[in-house]
């Protein structure tokens, strides 16, 4: 069996800009934390025109640590928890515990701090909309979550109307209809997909202020990833449940797939 050991020798790093992270022994499950032994500093102009400068870890709170970016385990595929945008996502991490900051104003910071790291457009404005959702859970009024966090439940339930649209001769969403034949399915297809783009544009619009691009991002991709997203969430729990199981029964497990996946593979030959 191996043994992991770690030296208790002070590693001294010259002025080249990294960041040096302490990894802190794990206290629950998998969930990692890190002290910073290196300041960060953000600085940049405001759209009023003022400075702005933050550095951390905060001077008051030397001890002070980080989980890196907060991305459920699920979409780490899509968003990693370190990166380009690693700075700026330490940063956040701070602004959304200082008091003297609102967590909007921080989660924008956030955003423009990631573009300043030449994060890719794409994937700054999808993390930008991941915060602001946390920050809608955490701190907005009752209307407000059920206004935003209401309009997500629409589109997935719409996102699971248009699949049975389609794996069906049911006209369940209008605009999809029901066509017949292969280009019929391509017809239908199109159609919902056209759906996934307008419908989530308008509820962002009309029930997300003062974060209306926000809710146009979050409701475009759910829709768009809906039938992505039901895959690996379902390959994820499938997974996390047989974790926790026994070795022997995984060994079982893997066996009885290996032994069905055979039999179809060989069926498909003798059709």
């Amino acid at each position: 069996m191996g043994v992991f050991t770690y030296g208790t020798d002070t590693i001294t790093i010259g002025d080249t800009g990294n960041i040096v992270l302490e990894r802190l022994p794990i206290q629950e499950g998998d969930c990692e934390e890190f002290r910073l032994h290196r300041t960060v500093t953000y600085a940049t102009t405001l759209a009023d025109g003022s400075p702005f400068v933050y550095t951390v870890p905060p001077a008051n709170e030397p001890d002070w640590v980080t989980d890196l970016a907060s991305v459920p385990q699920l979409l780490t595929w899509l968003v990693p928890t370190s990166g380009k945008h690693l700075p700026a996502a330490l940063v956040h991490d701070a602004l959304v515990d200082d008091p003297a900051i609102d967590r909007y104003h921080a989660d924008e910071l956030f955003r423009d701090g990631m573009g300043d790291l030449e994060v890719g457009f794409i994937r700054r404005w999808l993390m930008w909309t991941a915060v602001t959702l946390e920050t809608i859970r955490r701190r907005a009024g009752l209307m407000t979550k059920v206004r935003t966090f209401g309009s997500l439940l629409l589109i997935v339930l719409l996102g699971a109307a248009a699949t049975v649209n389609l794996a069906t001769d049911v006209t369940i969403l209008p605009w999809m209809g029901t066509e017949e034949g292969v280009s019929g399915f391509f017809v239908e297809t199109a159609f919902g997909l056209a759906g996934a783009i307008v419908i989530p544009v308008m509820l962002g619009v009309l029930l997300w202020a003062p974060v209306r691009t926000a809710g146009v991002i979050a409701g475009v991709s759910i829709a768009v990833l809906f039938h992505a997203m039901l895959l690996v969430a379902g390959v994820y729990g499938f997974y996390r449940l047989l974790e926790g199981t026994p070795r022997r029964l995984q060994q079982a497990v893997g066996i009885v797939l290996l032994l069905a996946a055979t039999v179809v593979f060989t069926g498909s030959f003798l059709r």
